[in-house]
This record gives structure tokens, C-alpha cells and sequence, in this order.
């Protein structure tokens, strides 16, 4: 929205617990790292503002490093460029502990999965993608997953508010 263009993304994170250990061999690695560079190209549609997103670098790297136990860092650096491609960076590092990050979004889901049945709702609820990192999609469909942060709240607050009988709006209150 604001025309900023992107050059290149580059993304690690440090972790020391079993998802780590995990993600330190290359074939579990590869997975978590297609993953994410795809969650990138979803949101940055190169053929919507060709100037802006079609030639940029993404790297994302994770490595194991035991001191850091539960806890979870994750450092980002964004090349862009603004108007007259005048370069900018941002830059980003985020420190948490992962279970307590995760803790709150599975009771959410738990709470919610329980609500989608009880209202007869079956197969892939798409509006649980607000708690998570790749969307909720059917991919056998070619359907595209929703990344858009607003969209997927409005999404949940509509599934909400239809189970609970009232109407779907289209605005967030």
C-alpha cells in the first residue's frame, strides 16, 4: 500500500529445542524452508506491481544452537526501496519462549474447533488461518491461501458471528 519495493529478505532463527535439533537435518529443513519462502510469494504478487516484487532474494536459514532451550530467535533483515528507489532496510529481532507463544493460539483452536462442530461445520475451516503460519487451503484445488493478516480476521470474525446466528459483516468492529 505504501509502494515499497523489495530487494531481498533474509531470515534465521535460532533454535534450541527439539524443533531445532529437528530442523538442523537437511531434508526436515527443506520443508519448513519451501514453506516459508512461499508464504512470501503469496503475499508479494510479482504480476500485480511488477516494480515492486519481481526481482528480490529471499534466504531463510534456521539453526540449532542448545543454549537457547525453549526459546526462540528469530532475526530478519528487509532490503527495500522506496520512491526514486531510494534503498531502506528494516530490520527485526524477535525473542520469545515457543511454548508460551503457542500455549494461547491452541486453546483458541481447541475452543473454536469445538464451536465449528457443534454447529455442523466439517472439512477445512478456513477462518482458524489467522492462528496459523501457512493458511488453511485447498490446495488440490488450486485455491490460493489467504495471507492477508485483515482478511483472515475478517474471516474469523464472520465464522464467529455465523455460528453464533447472527450476520456476517464485512467490517471489522
Amino acid at each position: 500500500m505504501r509502494c515499497l519495493g523489495l530487494s531481498g529478505w533474509f531470515s534465521t532463527n535460532l533454535l534450541g529445542n527439539r524443533d531445532g535439533l529437528v530442523l538442523d537435518e537437511p531434508a526436515n529443513f527443506h520443508t519448513k524452508e519451501v514453506s516459508k519462502l512461499s508464504t512470501l510469494e503469496s503475499i508479494l504478487v510479482a504480476n500485480k506491481q511488477p516494480d515492486l516484487y519481481t526481482d528480490y532474494c529471499h534466504k531463510v536459514r534456521i539453526n540449532y544452537y542448545p543454549p537457547r532451550n525453549d526459546n526462540k530467535e528469530g532475526w530478519d533483515n528487509i532490503d527495500i526501496f522506496g520512491w526514486m528507489g531510494y534503498p531502506m532496510q528494516i530490520k527485526i529481532n524477535f525473542l520469545c519462549r515457543d511454548s508460551i507463544l503457542a500455549a494461547p493460539l491452541l486453546l483458541d483452536l481447541c475452543l473454536l474447533l469445538d464451536l465449528s462442530a457443534r454447529a455442523g461445520r466439517y472439512g477445512i475451516q478456513r477462518f482458524l488461518s489467522f492462528y496459523l503460519k501457512s493458511p488453511m487451503h485447498d490446495y488440490t484445488t488450486g485455491e490460493v491461501p489467504v495471507n492477508n493478516l485483515f482478511q483472515q480476521y475478517v474471516m474469523l470474525k464472520n465464522a464467529i458471528r455465523e455460528m453464533g446466528g447472527y450476520e456476517a459483516d464485512e467490517e471489522i468492529d
